[in-house]
């Protein structure tokens, strides 16, 4: 279970936390990219859905792990694809071609 900075267990958010889970836990640079796109979907259709959602029950705490989430995943995108440019500078072939680092 994931938990927020403070701690706590997050107890709602179910497939964003999956995804992002799934993302950050991806060590195939190969499938990185998509794992990282497939988290970001997810979160924000879980974004849509406390901003349209009438009881409004995202806690402040999924609120800031979302935020949390957002930066991480932001993080490791821009590593990757440094690691794929480097990669294709230096003549290495890059997850698209099939290849892993």
């Amino acid at each position: 279970m994931l938990r927020n900075n403070g701690g706590a267990p997050l107890t709602r958010g179910g497939p964003w936390q999956e995804a992002y889970k799934d993302a950050m836990l991806e060590r195939d640079q190969g499938r990185l990219l998509k794992k990282i796109e497939d988290a970001h979907a997810a979160i924000q259709r879980r974004i849509e859905e406390l901003k349209l959602g009438s009881d409004h029950d995202g806690s402040s705490g999924e609120r800031q792990a979302i935020a949390d989430a957002l930066h991480s995943l932001r993080t490791i995108q821009e590593l990757a694809s440094r690691s794929f440019a480097e990669g294709s500078r230096k003549g290495g072939k890059t997850p698209e071609d099939g290849e892993t680092s």
